[in-house]
C-alpha cells in the first residue's frame, strides 16, 4: 500500500510538472496545440524516470545493509526513550483508549492499512485519526520533557 501511494505521489508530481510547464510555455503564446502539450507530457515522464535512474545509481552499495548494532550508551537512551513513550502510552490508554491501541500497533509493525481494515475505515479517515493520535502523544512527550 506504501509502495502504490508513493507512485500516486510521483504520478501527481509529473502531471503536476507537465502542467506547470504547458501553463508557463505554452499560454504565453495563446492555447497550445494538442499535440504539442502531449509531448511536454511524454518529456516530463521521461525526466522522471532518468532522475530516478540517477538517484538509484547513486546509491551507495552497503545502503541496504543492517545498521551496526548500537553502541551501550546509544542501546541505553533507546531503552530510556522506549520507557517514556510505554510510560506515555499508559498514560494515553486511560485518557483515550483507541489511540492508544492504533500507536501501540504500529509500534508492533502493522500498516495502517491494515488497521484501517480493521477498524473498517477508509485509510483517508484512519490517517486523520493517527494524526491527532499523534498529536495527544506528542502533548504527552513534550509534559514530561522528552519533546522541546
Amino acid at each position: 500500500m506504501a509502495r502504490r501511494r508513493v507512485a500516486d505521489e510521483a504520478v501527481d508530481d509529473v502531471i503536476q510538472d507537465a502542467l506547470r510547464v504547458v501553463y508557463e510555455k505554452g499560454w504565453a503564446h495563446g492555447a497550445p496545440e494538442l499535440s504539442w502539450c502531449f509531448q511536454v507530457l511524454r518529456n516530463t515522464i521521461g525526466n522522471h524516470y532518468q532522475k530516478r535512474r540517477v538517484r538509484e545509481r547513486d546509491v551507495p552499495a552497503d545502503a541496504h545493509r543492517a545498521p551496526a548494532e548500537p553502541t551501550p550508551l546509544e542501546a541505553l537512551e533507546n531503552n530510556e526513550s522506549a520507557s517514556l513513550i510505554r510510560d506515555c502510552l499508559r498514560t494515553l490508554r486511560r485518557t483515550d483508549a483507541p489511540c492508544a491501541e492504533r500507536i501501540e500497533r504500529l509500534l508492533e509493525g502493522v500498516s495502517p492499512a491494515e488497521i484501517a481494515v480493521a477498524e473498517d475505515v477508509p485509510a483517508a479517515v484512519l490517517y486523520r485519526r493517527m494524526y491527532r493520535c499523534r498529536a495527544k502523544l506528542r502533548v504527552l512527550l513534550h509534559a514530561k520533557g522528552v519533546l522541546p
